[in-house]
């Protein structure tokens, strides 16, 4: 079943969902929106991503820590805060391919997580690398723990491609250029962004993102 999706906003205001071509789904239940709460600890990101938290609980999730249930969710709402270029695309109906690398945290999560769903028009695709040899088409990339050892090769073999890297990786974003780090601290998840990363990867981060999460150079 489809999920809500954000419409337009602007300033500071949150996001309010908006109708979909695919049909709205029911408001998730009390337990998984005291999960999303109790994760957010800036009230923008939340607002942000709540909107359009619509994630069914089923058997594929309850393998899945609730933490990287909720990073699923993240992955896939990012790409509705991020334009690529025209030419990250082989045309028109070409998906958003999230990819993971290294080991999987998310289990099956985050292919439900993406079911129905799409961001600028595009559906979305989920797939696994174990080196960053094997990327072809990518557009979000999620780091895993498991490879941390080579971020830094790692960022360098896409330094000329137009991919959002993504990881939990410690000094992700100030001393290794990635470009989003999920931060968990005390239960909860905020976003640090390397911007300067992004634009040299001619990526186009919306501004609400921006406001809502953390802001740093490198190191």
């Amino acid at each position: 079943m489809a999920r809500n999706k954000p419409a337009a906003a602007t300033g500071c205001r949150p996001i309010t969902s908006s109708a979909s071509p695919n049909g709205a789904g029911d408001r998730p239940p009390l337990s998984v929106l005291s999960i999303v709460l109790r994760y957010f600890s800036h009230w923008k990101l939340w607002l942000i991503f709540l909107v359009a938290f619509q994630v069914a609980v089923t058997p594929a999730f309850a393998q899945v820590s609730k933490e990287y249930q909720l990073k699923a969710v993240f992955l896939w709402r990012l790409a509705q805060f991020t334009q690529w270029p025209s030419n990250a695309f082989e045309n028109n109906d070409s998906p958003i391919a999230i990819c993971v690398l290294g080991e999987n945290p998310f289990g099956d999560a985050l292919d439900e997580a993406v079911r129905g769903e799409t961001a600028h028009g595009r559906k979305f695709v989920v797939r696994h690398f174990r080196s960053v040899q094997e990327i072809k088409t990518c557009h979000i990339l999620y780091i895993s723990l498991s490879v941390a050892r080579q971020v830094k090769e790692i960022i360098a073999a896409l330094r000329s491609r137009s991919i959002l890297t993504v990881s939990d990786i410690e000094g992700f974003t100030r001393s290794y250029d990635g470009m989003v780090r999920f931060l968990t601290e005390q239960n909860k998840i905020n976003l640090r962004i390397n911007l300067k990363a992004a634009t040299a990867a001619r990526l186009v981060l919306d501004p609400r993102l921006l406001r809502a999460a953390e802001i740093v150079g490198n190191e």
